[in-house]
């Protein structure tokens, strides 16, 4: 018989159980668990491996409730001790029996036990409906017991690297009370592990060596999952193949992706063996057979660099599709026709299977929270069953990022999902086709979806006058529920009468949803229950930012793009930002939370900032995105402070910026800048005051 790290699991297992005694223990060890809980068992070796993760297989044969039977392999934690996982989803007694290749090895073959498990309560989804699994008709990710899961994600890429258990625990409960489903996580890739601390480190084996996992590492790594997923959390864990670093030959990739999958068969993990990679086929299976050798039970997908790839989709280990719509380099026409075109490519495929948008621009150095929203309605509208957004400060983790968690994009995926769990959502189908006046300009491109029995309709209208719907075959007259996504405050419409060409009016410029129901919908009620329950209230007419990394912030976001990258520091014992290079870095960017303002409405903007110069400041104006069409003169129109006084160290100067637009049009998705000149600054504060328009 080959090596059982070359052999077929079914093979090998089918082998080693023939070595058995058809006996079993006459007082079996009992342990008492609870369905969809993690379980373990911890075994003692007799003897040591030079690399027990290459030298030895370890693997349990669970046998449950009406002859269930499931196998998963065990895996090394460290000098002699070897761990065994799995969960049950039913109650009842199961049996369980280890297989070792080294079958002379008594302490770890053959041992055997029974696990008497209960049924679980609690409101814990994964725990309520079990683990994830594809619905019969190929088009969801559902729970165990069929229940639809909604896919709404958030990237934090580098935590397991770099995240402190204190602030893990604190991002954690944030993103499960806002209503997030998913984290997505990278083991522990290159750029991470340059600035990380040096204990525990991943690996024990020399890089580029990866065959021997430090179980330190890793034993941090099993609290942060368990944490997520005690809080209702799903983790998706990246870069199997590239981990860490673009890319181990594929039989070291295969005994990684064995450890981890092993490692983690217990817990609610989705598994990808790429992390923004192209086509690397070989890499790819050598991970994705390892994982469906440990841990058959867990979803598998690619998240992959390179978007749709039907060489990968047909393939019976890849669970779901995940595409990447985009960061594009800020472009967000874009953004929004990949958002659009890159479900319906996935879905054309022969074999339907569900789709996720798994990497959508990030609020960030390239977008703002409008980019985010838009392209997660988008996303949803087009065939999508899932989004994971992103914040630039939280995917590096980087120390403000516990700050930086709550910037507005991330409330306002929050209330998409909100949106959605209020409607059968897993009923929509997308119908581009009945958009009749769909824009030539591709970064306003609208989405429409409508249930099958085609009782509810939305729309989505980034910055469109009016939508005209083919709604021939609607109920006679509709209900119209109009949305605004950045605030999640709803308002009725005039009720309508269907028509092959039907013209509906925006409520005005900024971006909205609309929403389509049969006349006095229960639904309508739900929805504007559900929208208000989690919105969030902040001042209308005050917002200030501070720079301490961990400050939060009140209506104001920091933008970072080329020419305006600041650091983090102090001066006089005050948090500043600070234009260390000020011949490159002349800029201070700043974006209002759209909840204030957002694309007009707003009759005059007041801006007091506290700075410090050692030269004179007469150079500095404010540059805001005032009314007008989107050229430099209105996106950046200039104004010199009208007040300067000095207070110390400190100089304080007012702005006053007449008719201000505030759509996002600056670099980032910013609504204004400080010029600061070529003086190095330090800006300790920035207070807005908004006076509304005159009506």
């Amino acid at each position: 018989m080959r090596h059982p790290l070359q052999t077929p699991l079914s093979l090998w297992i089918a082998a080693i159980l023939c070595t058995l005694a058809q006996s079993s223990p006459a007082d079996p060890a009992v342990d008492a668990g609870s369905t969809w809980h993690r379980w373990e068992h911890v075994l003692t070796s007799q003897r040591d491996y030079k690399n027990p993760c290459t030298d030895v297989v370890l693997a349990a044969r669970f046998v449950g409730p009406g002859n269930q039977v499931h196998t998963n392999l065990g895996f090394w934690d460290g000098d002699r001790s070897f761990v065994i996982r799995s969960t049950f989803p039913t109650p009842g007694d199961w049996h369980w029996q280890t297989l070792c290749s080294d079958t002379s090895n008594t302490s770890l073959h053959a041992q055997s036990g029974i696990v008497r498990v209960s049924r679980s309560t609690g409101s814990n989804p994964i725990v309520r409906h079990g683990y994830l699994r594809v619905s019969g008709d190929g088009r969801l990710l559902v729970h165990a017991d069929s229940t639809p899961f909604l896919w709404i994600g958030d990237t934090c890429w580098a935590a397991p690297v770099h995240a402190t258990t204190a602030e893990w625990r604190h991002y954690v409960a944030n993103r499960s009370s806002l209503g997030y489903s998913v984290l997505q996580v990278s083991i522990a890739p290159d750029w991470a592990i340059k600035t990380a601390s040096e204990d525990p480190k991943p690996f024990l084996s020399t890089l580029p060596d990866i065959t021997k996992p430090n179980p330190r590492f890793f034993r941090r790594m099993d609290q942060m999952l368990a944490e997520a997923n005690d809080q209702g959390l799903v983790v998706m864990m990246c870069g199997l193949m590239e981990t860490p670093h673009r890319y181990p030959p594929p039989e070291q990739t295969a005994i990684l992706s064995r450890y981890i999958a092993a490692r983690y068969c217990s817990y609610e993990v989705i598994f990808s063996p790429s992390f923004d990679s192209g086509i690397h086929e070989a890499e790819t299976l050598a991970a994705a057979r390892a994982v469906r050798w440990a841990a058959p039970q867990n979803l598998l997908t690619m998240h992959m660099g390179t978007g749709v790839e039907p060489r990968f989709h047909a393939a019976d280990w890849l669970s779901f599709d995940m595409f990447q719509s985009g960061h594009n380099g800020g472009d967000a026409a874009r953004q929004s026709s990949r958002a659009v075109s890159m479900p319906a490519e996935i879905l054309s495929l022969a074999g339907r299977k569900p789709v996720i948008n798994g990497e959508a621009i990030y609020e960030g150095d390239l977008g703002g929270a409008y980019d985010v929203r838009r392209t997660a309605w988008l996303s949803f509208l087009s065939g999508a069953s899932g989004y994971t957004a992103g914040i630039n400060q939280v995917y590096a983790w980087k120390p403000d990022a516990i700050a930086r968690m709550n910037v507005p994009s991330s409330g306002q995926i929050a209330t998409l999902g909100r949106f959605l769990r209020a409607i059968p959502w897993w009923d929509l189908n997308p119908a581009p086709g009945r958009i009749l006046n769909q824009t030539a300009d591709r970064a306003a491109l609208m989405a429409f979806a409508l249930t099958t029995d085609r009782q509810l309709g939305i729309a989505y209208l980034p910055r469109n006058d009016s939508v005209t719907l083919d709604l021939q075959d609607f109920p006679s007259a509709l209900s119209i529920l109009w949305i605004n996504p950045a605030t999640g405050q709803s308002h009725p419409g005039t009720p309508l009468q269907p028509s092959t060409r039907t013209t509906i009016k925006a409520p005005d410029g900024r971006d909205w949803v609309l929403l389509l129901t049969a006349p006095n919908a229960s639904q309508n009620r739900s929805i504007q229950r559900a929208l208000d329950k989690g919105r969030t209230r902040i001042n209308g007419s005050r917002a200030t930012l501070t720079f301490g990394p961990r400050d939060s912030m009140n209506g104001l976001v920091q933008k970072s793009p080329a020419d305006g990258v600041l650091v983090t520091g102090s001066f006089k014992g005050k948090a500043c930002a600070i234009n260390e290079n000020p011949g490159r870095n002349r800029y201070l960017y700043i974006d209002i939370d759209d909840r204030l303002a957002f694309r007009g409405a707003v009759g005059k903007m007041r801006m007091d900032v506290q700075l410090h110069s050692d030269k004179p400041l007469d150079a500095v104006q404010l540059q805001f995105d005032s009314t007008g069409p989107a050229q430099v003169s209105n996106t950046y129109r200039p104004v010199s402070p009208t007040s300067c006084s000095r207070h110390g160290d400190w100089t304080s100067l007012t702005f006053e910026a007449p008719t201000p637009y505030l759509g996002n049009r600056q670099n980032s998705g910013a609504d204004f800048r400080l010029y600061l000149g070529t003086n190095l600054c330090h800006v300790a504060s920035i207070k807005v005051t908004l006076e509304p328009a005159a009506r």
